[in-house]
């Protein structure tokens, strides 16, 4: 079945369109103490997956900060407008584009450096998470903060806040959240795999788990040459196996890498256990002095290497025991709150944007990202996934808007719907933090939807320095960036605008 443009815009899911109201109480210090929110999120005619991206949303309304006093609710409704669902963000990106946006209006208010005021109320190495649960214990919050400030752009923001012309006006914004993995406490979340010898001679793994751009299959190659030191041609990678396999579990929520990651650790053991044994009743070499490598089985012999089995001559013995499987569910916290997560990863974006002030075109200058997500597996999937979760992240921010009038979709193809194109995406640096806290067993976090939530609001800030307007839906409109600009009166006297403290409530 193949649909055209037109049915897939009419037939797709799109980001839940949400309504964030917040009320934060904060002292002189620059503390934070209360937090009210309230979450309005247009489903559609059918639910799909309303309810656990509203739980998303709700749990990261408290971003990655310690507030003592908290009240969270939030509500999924129905209505005639298209049908939405589970989207890169599951709901993060709109209640993060909210949180950063009221953390800037808070600093604006208390004449407080906004990232000043974010180190001080950050959360701590063995706090709780943001739903009062037990969480793994992460710095990630404090290392994406402090390496941040190595970026070239914070040092454009520190040493000059001037706009480049009357007519073109620049702005540094800064944002970062801190984003849970995996479905949450509550939902089956189920993973595992199987390893084996196969008939071939090859090492074999096999996952439910299914290849879509992610990068999974040459993560699944980076592991498995890790582990056994072997070479491309040695291994059989087998995705998509629902049937042959245990669940894997979806291939959603940031939680692929992690779960096979997982599953090869808990594998490799009995099977080299399994492996040396038949190679050492084959070759009469004791298994202690036996190691994997390319084609085969090697040992060190007075300092010289050699190859003493190939896999194949261990295969023309039969691969009968030679076959392993794993099952676990992902990891969950033990606090019985539904949704609630266990894994975080952290990140903290910069950005320098140029704001035309005839057109209100908002051109993205320059973005850089640090993220703390654990030991990188596959270096250009970990800078592709950041990467391009940014650019999906650009476009929400600024062209695309599914416009609906009267329960239909006015935006029918990509000539409406303006999608960002490489001419639009600035260069882009990642700065990946490795380090996990001693005694972190869990391994490396997923990166597939971090790199778009924190984006949106780090555009909306530098937009708020360059225009002096706080833009409080997106994407953002040109025309209500010219909207009682300052613009003209400007002209006279040719001054650059430094924001003005304003009330903040809402």
């Amino acid at each position: 079945m193949h649909y055209s443009r037109w049915e897939s815009v009419k037939a797709g899911l799109k980001r839940h369109p949400m309504k964030v109201t917040m009320k934060t109480g904060i002292d002189s210090d620059g503390k934070l103490l209360a937090h009210q929110v309230r979450i309005l999120s247009d489903t559609g005619a059918y639910s799909t997956l309303g309810g656990p991206v509203l739980n998303f949303a709700t749990e990261h309304a408290m971003g990655p900060y310690l507030i003592p006093h908290v009240d969270v609710k939030g509500k999924a409704v129905y209505t005639n407008n298209g049908v939405s669902g589970e989207f890169r963000g599951f709901g993060g990106n709109q209640v993060i584009f909210a949180l950063e946006g009221q953390m800037d209006r808070l600093a604006e208010q208390l004449q407080i450096e906004p990232w000043e005021l974010r180190r001080r109320n950050l959360r701590q190495l063995n706090d709780l998470g943001p739903m009062g649960q037990r969480i793994v214990p992460t710095d990630g919050p404090k290392q994406v903060w402090e390496a941040l400030q190595r970026s070239p752009i914070w040092q454009k923001r520190i040493e000059s806040t001037k706009h480049s012309s009357l007519w073109l006006r620049r702005g540094i914004g800064l944002a970062m959240a801190m984003h849970g993995s995996g479905l949450g406490y509550g939902i089956p979340d189920h993973a595992g795999g199987t390893m084996r010898l196969s008939k071939e001679g090859k090492i074999e793994v096999a996952f439910g788990h299914e290849e879509f751009g992610q990068g999974l299959l040459s993560t699944l190659e980076i592991l498995m040459q890790d582990h056994f030191q072997c070479e491309r041609d040695d291994l059989n990678i087998i995705i998509g196996d629902t049937e042959l396999v245990p669940s894997s579990g979806s291939s959603t929520a940031s939680r692929t890498t992690n779960m096979v990651w997982q599953s090869l650790n808990r594998l490799k053991a009995p099977f080299l256990e399994a492996l040396f044994e038949r190679a050492s009743l084959l070759t009469g070499i004791p298994k202690e002095q036996l190691q994997t490598g390319p084609s085969g089985i090697w040992m060190d012999k007075k300092g010289y290497r050699q190859r003493v089995l190939t896999y194949k001559q261990i295969a023309d013995s039969g691969v009968e025991d030679l076959e392993f499987t794993t099952e676990f569910h992902y990891p969950i916290t033990p606090d019985p709150i539904i949704g609630a997560h266990y894994l975080y990863t952290s990140t903290a974006v910069i950005v320098e944007v140029e704001v035309n002030m005839l057109t209100g075109m908002v051109t993205i200058i320059g973005i850089d990202h640090v993220v703390a997500a654990g030991p990188v597996i596959n270096p250009m999937g970990y800078v592709g996934q950041i990467e391009g979760g940014s650019v999906m992240a650009l476009g929400f921010t600024l062209t695309e808007d599914a416009v609906m009038d009267g329960g239909r979709y006015v935006t029918k193809n990509l000539d409406t719907y303006m999608i960002p194109t490489i001419l639009d995406v600035p260069v882009q640096h990642v700065e990946a933090i490795e380090e996990l806290p001693d005694g972190d067993s869990f391994g490396p976090r997923g990166v597939g939807e971090v790199g778009s939530v924190a984006l949106g609001p780090a555009i909306v800030s530098a937009v708020r320095q360059a225009t002096g307007k706080w833009v409080k839906s997106l994407p953002i409109k040109p025309e209500e960036l010219l909207q009682d600009s300052l613009f003209l009166e400007e002209i006279e006297g040719e001054k650059t605008y430094e924001p003005k403290s304003q009330s903040v409530s809402k």
